[in-house]
């Protein structure tokens, strides 16, 4: 009996050969699995609200927290309603006889695309899977604003965003036509080589933090945050385990916000979504041990004691997932490891520069996603991989081009500057677009007294004064948060300032509205 020869080696050459004759002949199309992969990625994606809502519950005071998993609802919801009218057309309603560089120009209400095209790409997974994207990006805001923002507010704020301010940001870089993508077939290249934003750095991230920092600014702080005689008052979430189940699931679902962005899994696409993964992986890794170190060290040097806050770890890890989204594709797991460690490290800094200007952000949504939304746009200028852009990408598509340029990989892979050229100014115009469609916005309603709740209802607190009580009633969760009841333990003195603070602003706001009705 002769021996067994060796195994033959893997590739993914094999695989797809393999994958290729065991669906011959059974009417499966490569469009099928891909669609099927694109679905299933998307399906992971609309998971992480449950990420969200757990995040966001866990850093709230307990008598904000059916307000916080309501606003999470109103994201699905109305950003479903505003991508389905509006913004999926202006995003990817491409018209080939008449491209826009600036916007899209069909497809408004799904009209007109096919449910299932062997020849063509199915649109409507690529509908599914591009607004859930979308209301990932509507869900960054919600906590940056949360504890003092009105629900019909909100409401309109996630059918704007998912309508109009997100898909003009996504169609100049992900449209075939878009001025900034690299996926061109006529015209010329953003600075020679496009830009790259492969999940979304930019388009998600940037444009939820940049508008979340808006709405906090212009919102203003939450009742006694802010003493007058500047003092910070800390007002902590009132669940570490929820917050970190929150920043768990969001890492798990974040594996279809990467990698499922390939959008296939067969003809060597696999190689990329695989080191999609493994950066997803590494990113988050290094930043979460960079952001509790780093904090550590303050702590140390603050107090003589270092603290290992749970809260540095997980939103760094978050940071890290946000910093990694734009390149994961297109840079080695080594450099995954140096984007994540600065990401870690740029939250801790982002955090602390909020709290300098008085931007009161109960979970650090702006530091999160604001600002390493930027770095994961411009890390791609430094690390990207030529090699890993064509494999990811594959070669420029410019038809009238002579000859047909190369793709160029970042300044420290060898590729030049032009690649960062491009990410710089897709960053700048991300920057400028949101600021310039959400500062209007949220002014003109915060002007007009629509956006911010009462003072009254925000110290009773908005889950008994605005959704029916208490999400623990009778709960320890409860009397530990309400600044009325008697706790279990003494009151400490900050706690009596905050009480104060907070019926003296009451009071004061209240007086002046009387004297303002007298006066009409």
């Amino acid at each position: 009996m002769s021996a067994p020869g060796p195994a033959p080696r893997l590739s993914w050459r094999n695989i797809n050969e393999t994958i290729e004759s065991h669906i011959a002949g059974t009417g499966i199309t490569t469009n099928d699995l891909n669609a099927s992969f694109t679905l299933s990625s998307a399906y992971l994606v609309f998971f992480m609200h449950c990420g969200f809502a757990m995040l966001s519950v866990g850093s709230v005071r307990a008598r904000f927290s059916k307000n916080i998993c309501i606003l999470i609802l109103v994201d699905a919801c109305a950003s479903a309603i505003g991508f389905y009218f509006l913004g999926y057309a202006f995003a990817f309603g491409d018209d080939p006889e008449s491209p826009n560089k600036f916007i899209g120009t069909k497809f408004f209400v799904m009209s007109g695309l096919p449910a299932l095209d062997a020849a063509a790409m199915p649109q409507y997974y690529q509908w599914l899977f591009q607004w859930s994207f979308a209301a990932t990006a509507c869900t960054i805001v919600s906590g940056a604003i949360a504890e003092r923002t009105r629900f019909p507010v909100y409401v309109v704020y996630s059918f704007f965003m998912a309508a109009w301010v997100y898909p003009i940001v996504v169609h100049s870089v992900w449209s075939p036509f878009g001025w900034a993508s690299m996926a061109r077939s006529t015209g010329s290249l953003l600075a020679g080589t496009g830009a790259i934003d492969f999940a979304g750095s930019g388009a998600v991230h940037m444009v939820g933090g940049f508008a979340a920092a808006v709405g906090a600014l212009i919102v203003g702080p939450r009742i006694g945050r802010f003493l007058p005689d500047g003092t910070v008052i800390d007002m902590p979430g009132h669940n570490a385990s929820l917050f970190v189940l929150g920043v768990m699931i969001l890492w798990f679902g974040w594996y279809g916000f990467n990698p499922g962005s390939q959008q296939a899994m067969t003809a060597g696409a696999m190689a990329a979504v695989s080191n999609a993964a493994v950066t997803t992986t590494l990113a988050p890794a290094a930043a979460g041990l960079a952001g509790v170190t780093f904090q550590a060290i303050r702590s140390y040097r603050a107090t003589g004691k270092p603290v290992y806050d749970v809260m540095a770890m997980g939103n760094g890890a978050l940071a890290g997932l946000v910093g990694i989204t734009s390149a994961c594709s297109t840079v080695y797991p080594w450099a995954a490891l140096i984007i994540g460690a600065v990401a870690g490290v740029l939250y801790c800094i982002g955090s602390t520069v909020s709290v300098r200007i008085k931007l009161d952000d109960p979970l650090d949504a702006v530091a999160v996603h604001a600002w390493n939304g930027l770095w994961g746009v411009i890390a791609v200028g430094f690390f990207a991989s030529k090699d890993l852009i064509v494999q990811s990408y594959g070669p420029v598509l410019l038809t009238d081009a002579d000859p047909v340029p190369e793709r160029k990989g970042g300044l420290f892979m060898g590729g030049g500057g032009n690649l960062l050229g491009a990410q710089v100014i897709y960053a700048a115009w991300i920057a400028v677009w949101v600021v310039g469609m959400m500062f209007p916005f949220w002014f003109i309603l915060n002007k007009f007294g629509l956006m911010r709740v009462l003072p009254d209802d925000e110290v009773l607190g908005l889950d008994d004064s605005q959704h029916g009580g208490s999400a623990y009633p009778g709960g320890p969760e409860e009397a530990s948060d309400r600044s009325l009841s008697a706790a279990r333990t003494a009151p400490t003195l900050q706690q009596f300032q905050l009480l104060k603070t907070e019926l003296e602003l009451v009071k004061r706001t209240m007086a002046n509205s009387n004297g303002n009705h007298r006066e009409a």
